[in-house]
C-alpha cells in the first residue's frame, strides 16, 4: 500500500484523504482511524518517531546503576542512571545481532551483557568488550563506534522523563509549552512526587486511540461506572463532574480542572492539610486558587501520556481519598494496546496518607480495579464495532461544546472553556493527530515544518 502526500492532501492507498477522516473542527471522526493497519503504519512513521514520549519518573532510578526498561514511541529502551549519576535512554538492542541487552523490568547494574554473544556495555552505553575480540581483524571492531544507540533527545520536567527519536524535534521545554503551568499544579504542587512501587502493565483488545480518548472525557463516568453510583461510591447526580474548566494548553496538550462537592475536603486536590500547607511554597497564588477549586483532573501530554488526579472511595461506606495516577498506551496492533499505570504520591506525604492513597488506587484502577474493568469493556466493544466496512461509512460524533465560547476571564495560559463536560479537548487532540499524520516527509525522512 502506498500513501501519497500532495501540497494540500495526504492520500491513503485507496485514495481517501487523512484530512477527510479527521474533521476535528466539525466534530466528525472516521471510525477507520481506529482499526486500519495502514493508519497504524503511518502513525509509526509520523507520530511514534517524531513526538516526545514519557519514559518514567526520576524517582524510579534514584541511584547510580538503577535502570528500568520502557518503550519510547514504539521502540524498547533502557532508562538508566550511570555511575556518575547521569540519566540515559538507550535502544534496548545489542549492536551485534539486535538482542535485548536487558530482559528484566528493573535492576541495578554496572554493565549490561547481551545474552546472545556476550557483548558487554557500561551503564553509560559504551561498549566494553565483545566476545572473541582476538578473532576480529584490523578495523573490523571499532568499539568506540558501537555503543548502545541513544534516543535523539532526553529531558525531564518536574521529575517526568521524556524522550524523542527526532533530533530535529523542538526541545521538551518548547514542546510542553503552556502545559508546564498545569503540570506544576499536578506534579510540582508540594515540591515533587515519587512513584510508589512498579507500574501495572496489561494488554487490551482496543485501539490505543479509544483509550486515549477516554482520558479527556468526564461525561462517561456516570453511565459507564453506574454500578459504583448504585453502590454509593459515586454521587447519584449525572452532572456531578461537569463543573470546572476544560483547557487546551497547546494543540493536543489538554486537561480538565474539575470541582468536586462544594465542601472543604474536595478543595486543593483533596490533599491532607499538611500537604496543602506546602502548596504556596511551590505554586503561584493563581495556581493555588486553581487547585483550591479542583478535586478531579485529567490531562494528556500529546500523544499518549496522561494523569488522573481523582477523589474516590475504595470501599463502600468509606470517605473519598485522593490519588495521582500516570497512564500510557502503546499500540501493539491496530486493535491491541499495552497499558501502563503508575501511582504517584507527594514526596513529603505521611505514611498514613501513602497507605490510604495506595489502597484506594489499587481497588479502583488498574486491570483489577473497578473503574478500569468498565472502561476496558467499553474500549474493546468500540474497537470491534469500528472494524467493518459498513461501520466505517459513518463517522463518530464529537460535537459537544463545538459552539461554546472561550472563557476570556481564565487566569491561566492556553484556551479555557467553562464546564467540564464537552468535547473541545477531544477535538484538539484529534487536530494534533491530523497535523502529525499529514506532515510532508523530506528526503532524509524528517518531517517538514
Amino acid at each position: 500500500m502506498t500513501t501519497t502526500t500532495s501540497p494540500t492532501r495526504t492520500l491513503l492507498s485507496d485514495g481517501e484523504a487523512i484530512e477527510d477522516l479527521v474533521r476535528a473542527e466539525e466534530g466528525l471522526i472516521s471510525r477507520r482511524i481506529y482499526a486500519d493497519p495502514e493508519i497504524l503504519r503511518l502513525e509509526r512513521e509520523r507520530i511514534f518517531t517524531k513526538a516526545w514520549f514519557f519514559l518514567g519518573h526520576e524517582s524510579e532510578i534514584p541511584e547510580p546503576g538503577d535502570l528500568v526498561t520502557r518503550v519510547a514511541g514504539l521502540d524498547p529502551v533502557v532508562l538508566i542512571r550511570d555511575d556518575d549519576g547521569v540519566v540515559h535512554a538507550f535502544l534496548n538492542s545489542c549492536r551485534h545481532r539486535g538482542m535485548r541487552v536487558c530482559r528484566t523490568d528493573r535492576e541495578n547494574v554496572s554493565f549490561l551483557r547481551c545474552p546472545y554473544h556476550g557483548w558487554a556495555y557500561r551503564n553509560d552505553g559504551s561498549l566494553m568488550t565483545a566476545f572473541g575480540e582476538s578473532h576480529y581483524g584490523e578495523g573490523e571492531l571499532e568499539k568506540e563506534e558501537l555503543g548502545l544507540i541513544p534516543v535523539a533527545q532526553l529531558d525531564s520536567y518536574q521529575g517526568l522523563i521524556f524522550a524523542t527519536w527526532d533530533p530535529e524535534a523542538p526541545s521538551l521545554d518548547e514542546y510542553l509549552g503552556n502545559m508546564k503551568y498545569y503540570l506544576d499544579i499536578i506534579v510540582g504542587r508540594t515540591g515533587g512526587v515519587e512513584i510508589v512501587g512498579t507500574p501495572q502493565i496489561w494488554d487490551v483488545e482496543t485501539s490505543w486511540k479509544f483509550a486515549t480518548d477516554n482520558f479527556t472525557d468526564n461525561f462517561h463516568v456516570f453511565s459507564a461506572h453506574h454500578s459504583l453510583v448504585e453502590l454509593g461510591m459515586l454521587p447519584n447526580n449525572p452532572d456531578f463532574a461537569s463543573h470546572g474548566h476544560m483547557i487546551v494548553a497547546e494543540e493536543g496538550h489538554i486537561l480538565h480542572l474539575t470541582a468536586g462537592a462544594p465542601t472543604e475536603e474536595y478543595e486543593l486536590l483533596g490533599l491532607p492539610q499538611d500537604l496543602r500547607d506546602k502548596m504556596p511554597e511551590h505554586l503561584s497564588p493563581e495556581q493555588v486558587e486553581m487547585a483550591r477549586k479542583t478535586a478531579y483532573s485529567a490531562g494528556t501530554v500529546w500523544p499518549n501520556f496522561h494523569w488522573l488526579q481523582l477523589m474516590s472511595s475504595g470501599t463502600m461506606g468509606q470517605p473519598d481519598v485522593p490519588f495521582l495516577n500516570f497512564r500510557l498506551e502503546i499500540p501493539l496492533s491496530p486493535t491491541r494496546t499495552r497499558m501502563y499505570s503508575w501511582l504517584a504520591v507527594d514526596k513529603d506525604a505521611s505514611e498514613e496518607f501513602r497507605k490510604a492513597t495506595y489502597e484506594t488506587y489499587v481497588r479502583t484502577f488498574g486491570p483489577a480495579g473497578i473503574f478500569d474493568q468498565d472502561d476496558m469493556e467499553n474500549w474493546e466493544d468500540c474497537t470491534r464495532a469500528s472494524v467493518g466496512p459498513a461501520a466505517q461509512r459513518y463517522p463518530l460524533h464529537h460535537k459537544m461544546g463545538i459552539g461554546r465560547p472561550v472563557d476570556t476571564s481564565w487566569p491561566g495560559p492556553g484556551t479555557a472553556y467553562e464546564g467540564a463536560y464537552g468535547e473541545m479537548t477531544h477535538r484538539s487532540w484529534y487536530a494534533a493527530w491530523r497535523t502529525f499524520m499529514t506532515r510532508t516527509g523530506n528526503g532524509d525522512g524528517s518531517a517538514a515544518r
